[in-house]
């Protein structure tokens, strides 16, 4: 400022000009309101200006300078102590957390006791906290009471009885320009009690295949038929299935045992008791032998529950819904070690024999594992089916099939699992390793000479067998009659009301769980009250005075972006537990979801609101108020915290991630802030702006409830350095000279000690206030359109998830041709 002022000379003009009415008016006998300004002069030096208002002097331009470098350099020092001295790759074990009142015996015990009940306690204790899961040995399986356990838990889960089958299923997706297929042909069927594995290489569809049977793609064309029992799929088939996502992800701050029975209490049928549902989810805990951690919190990794853990946690939170028709798992056994895997797939065969269906995507099991399962779907690159049907004992009718059809014998102490993703013709079993095992069925393979093994199923007589098998299996369940969970036409379990109060008590708990935010929340409100306080404390009357409390008041307005970056993550974080698994599942809708992140922030914004008002109202500004201007003020604090919450939901509502949310901050309130008025007063704003910008940004009214109440009949007495001083003209009194631009424009006018008039330029803080286009006759008004605004705020948040959530899905209409389509040919 010193640099741009030091050579100005700033020429006086309305409203800073006094007086501009009167009798005798000339130059001579005029002056200028503004800091700096000399008797009867029109022109202010900008140097003298900065130094009165500022105490900026261009003498210490240089010096200015120098300490920038002197901060630069201290943060820097500060940067390399902080990142010597912190350790943020120090890793350690996962810590499993427990509510309060669950912690199981087994682990009280050894907290009282050091740790220490035997001389492999140490070893026992580490191996308890990281899995929770001992390794299974003989003697686990074998021990009566466990498989008495065992039994009784099998006897109590949900049998399936639905047969599903899918024929002629194609899936095509735009790719530069032309299409693309990433499932040809394919068909199969899936029954209860049966374990059925999809396998194929990195890329062949399994996944793609897996979500598109579990009917969750919503991109692309799908051509095919699906059905259950023979009949298309009813509008419950989403809840009415489970689908084990790949990535694990749960509300962290729910424990195991809540995370099953919100499952439970929204995806089983309404008609079902509250009792029998939470009773189901015991049954569930004891078959995936979770009675330990039941009480432990499922936290983020690191500081909750270990991989394995969760991984069963995903799978039982699928089986406390009691899916009636099949159970959906992608890579269940992914980034697992051999024996947490085993431990997996062992609870996937307990399912299917106690009369699940299950189809899952597994990558390269071992021979183990793969003797638990049923029956194989065999996918190449491209999406084409290489096999499908049973697999028999030791894959013998696998094996059979390969080698009917030109491959190589499998040895007898090969992994069929792995030979039969490189079988393509003769070859000794030594020459496998993990690089060929990457070129499946000769797919990715540039050099591959080998026959089409996708060619050869759509010709074999195991093809021929398959379709007639799900002919069959549909002409045989036509007339089975169903639950009415599964023909029923409700897309969700339990009514709009029931899935709001549960979500809603969710969203409720989680937050009193993160201590850490709501102590962010109230940190930052009273460190910035605080500052705003003594900041401005106990202002007075000068004109500098009200200045200060229009600046008190901006600053307040201000702290608004640092709150809203603080509480986009939360939004965001809780959008993509829905988005990712719950939303899909049709566990509850949108309009539950969004009710709840919007209800959830209320009472902590509210209550910051309150603790602000308390740290900033009453030193600057509140000690020589009415009480109603510090009621108005109260309300118009909470107003604001229920506006910048809503403001900030808002924009992460339409934002894809969070990084875009904090980038759209600034700008929207870059706008906001800049047309309040404050920055430039309304009359100096273009006229452009000023005709729709400043009556369109919230603050505005803000601004002008805020103020009005502030500086409504209060005084202003200016300071010695606040007046403009002139001499009256010949003959004229300072009363008589002034008395007609006062009538005009306000203020008063005294006589100096040196015979000068001295004119201040506001008599009132309603005066000041008008300078800025700040009425108090406004107040009851602007509080109307500040909740207009917030109403507006939350709207686009339940208009935007809407649209993202429940909007047109061209997708839907394209399967329900292709099926119309194929039905009307046959």
């Amino acid at each position: 400022m010193s640099n741009e002022f030091a050579y100005l000379e700033l020429e006086c003009v309305p409203p800073y000009l006094v007086p501009t009415v009167g009798p005798g008016l000339a130059p001579q006998y005029q002056s200028c309101a503004l800091a700096g300004a000399e008797a009867g002069s029109t022109v202010v030096s900008g140097s003298r200006y900065i130094q009165e208002s500022f105490s900026y002097s261009r003498s210490h331009l240089w010096r200015n300078f120098g300490f920038l470098w002197c901060f630069f350099f201290f943060f820097l020092a500060i940067t390399c102590l902080g990142m010597e001295m912190m350790k943020p790759n120090a890793g350690g074990a996962a810590i499993t957390m427990y509510k309060r009142g669950q912690v199981p015996k087994s682990v009280e015990e050894s907290i009282e006791t050091g740790g220490r009940k035997g001389k492999d306690d140490e070893e026992n204790l580490n191996e308890k906290e990281s899995s929770n899961q001992k390794p299974v040995t003989s003697s686990d399986t074998d021990s009566p009471s466990k498989e008495k356990g065992d039994d009784e838990a099998m006897e109590k889960i949900a049998k399936n009885e639905a047969v599903f089958t899918f024929q002629d299923v194609n899936y095509t997706i735009p790719y530069q320009g032309s299409e693309k297929k990433l499932l040809q042909n394919v068909q199969g069927v899936v029954k209860p009690g049966k374990l059925t594995a999809l396998m194929g290489a990195s890329g062949a569809g399994k996944t793609t295949l897996l979500n598109t049977l579990a009917q969750r793609i919503t991109f692309g064309k799908i051509e095919g038929s699906f059905l259950v029992d023979g009949r298309p799929l009813p509008k419950s088939f989403q809840r009415a299935t489970g689908f084990a996502e790949q990535m694990d992800v749960h509300e962290p701050t729910a424990t195991v045992r809540e995370a099953l029975q919100f499952s439970a209490l929204l995806r089983q049928p309404r008609e079902v008791s509250k009792e029998d549902k939470y009773a189901y989810c015991e049954t569930v805990i004891d078959l995936l032998e979770m009675r330990d951690i039941a009480g432990a919190t499922i936290g983020n990794i690191g500081e909750g529950l270990n991989q394995e853990q969760r991984k069963r946690l995903t799978i039982a939170v699928e089986l406390a819904s009691k899916p009636e028709l099949l159970l959906f798992l992608d890579e269940p056994t992914s980034g697992l070690d051999s024996g947490a895997a085993f431990n997996i797939v062992r609870f996937l065969r307990k399912l299917a024999d106690a009369g699940q269906a299950v189809l899952c995507t597994i990558h390269q099991p071992s021979a183990i594992l793969f003797e638990h399962f049923d029956d194989l779907v065999l996918l190449k690159s491209g999406g084409r089916v290489v096999y499908a049907g049973e697999l028999g004992k030791d894959s013998k009718k696998m094996r059979q099939y390969f080698e009917d059809n030109g491959g190589s014998k499998c040895p007898p102490d090969a992994n069929p699992a792995e030979w039969m993703l490189e079988v393509r013709r003769p070859m000794h079993i030594e020459m496998l390793n993990i690089l060929t095992l990457l070129q499946v069925i000769g797919a990715g393979d540039p050099n591959y000479d080998g026959p089409d093994y996708g060619d050869i199923w759509l010709e074999s007589d195991r093809y021929k067998e398959q379709s007639k098998e799900i002919e069959e299996a549909i002409e045989s369940r036509k007339n089975v009659e169903h639950s009415n969970n599964v023909q029923d036409d409700r897309e969700y379990a339990m009514p709009i009301s029931v899935q709001t109060k549960a979500v809603v008590k969710r969203a409720f708990v989680a937050y009193w769980r993160t201590p850490n935010y709501a102590q962010g929340i109230f940190f930052l409100h009273i460190l910035t009250g605080l500052f705003n306080c003594f900041t401005f404390y106990h202002l007075g009357y000068a004109t500098i005075n009200f200045q200060s409390r229009l600046f008190s008041i901006f600053m307040t307005l201000t702290i608004a972006p640092p709150l809203i970056q603080q509480l986009q993550p939360v939004f965001l974080n809780s959008r993509n537990i829905f988005e990712s698994r719950e939303n899909n599942a049709k566990i509850y809708s949108w309009f539950a979801w969004t009710t709840s992140v919007v209800l959830a922030e209320i009472p902590y914004r509210i209550l910051a609101g309150g603790i602000y008002f308390c740290c900033w109202w009453w030193g600057p500004m509140g000690y020589r108020t009415s009480g109603f201007a510090s009621g108005f003020t109260f309300l118009l604090v909470l107003l604001f915290e229920l506006f910048y919450t809503g403001f900030g939901q808002a924009i992460a509502s339409f934002s894809p991630n969070e990084l875009l949310a904090s980038l759209l901050v600034p700008l929207f309130f870059l706008f906001v802030v800049s047309f309040c008025g404050v920055v430039v007063p309304p009359a100096q704003l273009p006229y452009f702006w000023r005709s729709w910008m400043y009556w369109l940004t919230p603050f505005h009214y803000l601004l002008e409830g805020f103020l009005g109440v502030a500086i409504h009949n209060q005084p202003v007495v200016c300071m010695e350095s606040e007046f403009a001083r002139f001499s009256a003209p010949p003959g004229q009194t300072c009363q008589s000279y002034t008395q007609a631009f006062i009538a005009q424009s306000g203020g008063y006018v005294q006589v100096g000690p040196d015979g000068l008039c001295e004119f201040c330029q506001y008599a009132t803080g309603d005066q000041f206030g008008q300078g800025f286009s700040i009425s108090y006759s406004n107040h009851w008004r602007d509080f109307g359109i500040v909740c207009a605004f917030i109403l507006f705020n939350y709207a686009v948040v339940y208009l935007a998830t809407y649209l993202r959530f429940r909007g047109k899905n061209p997708l839907k209409g394209t399967i329900t041709k292709m099926m119309e389509k194929k039905k009307a040919k046959k």
